[in-house]
């Protein structure tokens, strides 16, 4: 005949058997993660600031202002192609836009296609 287990030693089996998830990250496995450099646009009525960026390489994310009275958009153009854009930025707001870029000269419109164009030089 099997005799009653003590509550204390069956939750302790219980709790042994049961399914652990996946640790906590520490601090060091945190911090390995490589960040993303910000880039502070702010976009006029007339043109950009700054109206020259350079950048590394690989990806960076652009805090895109709106500092106009109209809904502007910033784009990013290599000859007439759109590599990445944000549009409709309405008045005293912001947007990110992060792009993962190669090396090369590459230009920006700043609010109104009429403006213009900053230049983006990326190493």
């Amino acid at each position: 005949m099997i005799k009653a287990l003590p509550l204390c030693l069956l939750l302790g089996l219980l709790a042994a058997c049961s399914k652990q998830g996946p640790a906590p990250a520490t601090a060091s496995q945190a911090s390995a993660a490589p960040t993303i450099p910000v880039v502070n646009v702010g976009v006029t009525d007339e043109a950009c600031e700054p109206m020259q960026l350079t950048v590394k390489r690989g990806k960076t994310q652009f805090l895109i202002k709106n500092n106009s009275a109209r809904a502007v958009e910033w784009e990013i153009l290599k000859g007439v192609y759109v590599v990445e854009e944000r549009e409709n930025i309405a008045p005293g707001f912001s947007q990110k836009l992060t792009a993962k870029l190669e090396p090369g000269k590459y230009e920006m419109t700043c609010g109104l296609l009429s403006n213009p164009h900053g230049v983006l030089i990326v190493e």
